[in-house]
């Protein structure tokens, strides 16, 4: 059964009069009902199913919005494969992705339009549709062609019907493919552990073109109901924007937790109340926040909960239950998954393998790498050290990004990198190596004004917190747009 589809059907009936997504126009928060985005879903994909689109790649190459989301069910739903692009990407990586996915039409915002023209000059055939100027007419030709809501046919569950990108580190991320059956297999698990309905609000931070925000914020709201605000896409701005919403759900990485804490103290105004004041549910992905850190939210009302997973099990593997009984862990594993360690140490520590409906369907045109990613028992290799204790899950690091010293002593390279991560919030991404003998960090910022600051110093306050077998000893430092680059 296609779930999402049923959804559709039932909270059209159920919560059509409800307000349901915000987005910030300025200053102010604009939504829609349920009701008029399921209209506005159907009236895309008849459009987009009208001018030739069925079975085709679509890819949409814009910050957080409204029109995202209609485009992403509209297409997963009915018409082909939705396709979203990281709006930090640069020309080459955007034109890399057009070919790599075969992307027939391109929804993009004005915002990026300087890189999306250039892009189109490298592929003539690409089809190419301005949001800001396009995206209203075209909904109202929709709505013209439309005969009748839900009168189109709905994809298949097993049927691949959206691409995500792996985070890429050395080369260009792969092209997962997930099905609607993966994007739903993760509700009744979460439903588990938080009690959430229509009367709760989601502050949607996190990038839609990455699982997390995109199955566990938003497709999932289907499900339960709840409202979601999506972010201003200013950092800076979190906390007035939290302090409007008022959300009860959120979830993030650990720096902007460790930020939000910091605020708090230097401010001097309960932790809870700089959110908002009614957070219930936060949760915490990428690494496990510092013990006392976390503590402080619990202690507050709030259950922050570890959620682990990767792109390739469609965000579904271990979030913890509300009532954290274990600092330590990663998560409690999802009730309906196989997982496993392989060739697992003394300590019990081996390579993470997964098996469940969860699982991804396979590379975009990449057959050998997906052969590679499981083993012969149709295990996903998540690359990913841990092991496995009762029903608890517990993460060591990446099994391709052990360094050996030349003392033969093993360090994470992941280890080292969040480390640097946490340190500025002017840092986007971090890469740990060894390099003739020494270990070293590629340091990326966000924007060239960034490139003057005194980064010694920061390495200096880093190396502190670290063993001497793990200090940090030479480092570069470079603008975030030569991150990608395959």
């Amino acid at each position: 059964m296609n779930e999402l589809n049923r959804f559709l059907r039932e909270d059209y009936k159920k919560w059509y009069e409800n307000e349901y997504l915000y987005e910030m126009k300025d200053g102010v928060y604009e939504s829609v009902t349920m009701g008029e985005y399921i209209e506005k879903v159907n009236y895309l994909a008849t459009y987009l199913i009208n001018k030739g689109y069925k079975g085709k790649n679509i890819g949409i190459y814009s910050p957080n919005s409204i029109p995202w989301m209609i485009f992403d069910v509209a297409v997963m739903n009915y018409v082909g494969l939705s396709i979203g692009l990281s709006k930090d990407w640069n020309v080459d990586n955007l034109d890399y992705s057009i070919g790599k996915c075969d992307i027939a039409c391109l929804f993009y915002s004005k915002t990026l339009e300087g890189k999306v023209l250039e892009a189109k000059d490298k592929n003539k055939d690409l089809k190419i549709i301005c949001i800001e100027e396009e995206f209203e007419k075209i909904l109202e030709e929709g709505k013209a062609l439309c005969k009748g809501m839900f009168e189109l046919e709905p994809k298949d569950s097993d049927t691949p019907a959206k691409i995500v990108f792996t985070s890429g580190s050395t080369s260009f991320p792969k092209a997962v493919m997930l099905s609607i059956g993966n994007i739903y297999s993760s509700y009744e698990a979460l439903g588990k552990r938080i009690k959430v309905d229509e009367n709760d609000v989601c502050y949607l931070f996190l990038p839609l073109n990455h699982t997390y925000g995109s199955i566990f914020n938003f497709l999932y709201s289907f499900v339960f109901g709840y409202k979601v605000y999506l972010s201003g896409g200013n950092t800076a701005n979190m906390a007035k924007e939290m302090a409007m919403v008022r959300p009860t759900v959120f979830c993030a990485v650990p720096l902007v937790f460790l930020k939000f804490h910091e605020a708090a103290v230097k401010l001097n105004i309960p932790l809870k109340m700089l959110l908002g004041g009614r957070l219930r549910y936060v949760f915490c992905g990428g690494s496990n926040l510092d013990h006392k850190i976390r503590q402080a939210y619990i202690d507050q009302g709030m259950y922050l909960m570890n959620a682990y997973a990767l792109s390739e099990t469609s965000s579904g593997f271990a979030i913890d239950y509300p009532e954290v009984d274990d600092m330590d862990s990663a998560g409690t594993l999802l009730e309906y998954v196989d997982a496993k360690v392989i060739d697992p140490d003394a300590d019990g520590i081996g390579e993470l393998a997964i098996k469940g409906p969860n699982v991804f369907k396979g590379y975009y045109a990449d057959e050998e790498a997906t052969k590679r990613a499981f083993d012969k028992d149709g295990f996903f290799l998540t690359g990913d050290l841990g092991k496995i204790v009762g029903d608890k899950v517990y993460v060591k690091g990446r099994k391709d990004t052990m360094i050996v010293l030349m003392n033969g002593e093993n360090v994470s390279a992941k280890r080292i990198s969040e480390k640097v991560m946490e340190s500025s919030p002017d840092i986007s991404s971090v890469k740990a190596y060894m390099r003739d003998g020494y270990l070293t960090c590629d340091i990326y910022v966000d924007g060239k004004d960034k490139l003057d600051q005194d980064f010694q110093k920061v390495i200096d306050k880093v190396n502190m917190g670290l063993s001497k077998f793990e200090k940090i000893r030479k480092f570069n430092v470079m603008d975030k747009s030569a991150l990608l680059k395959g």
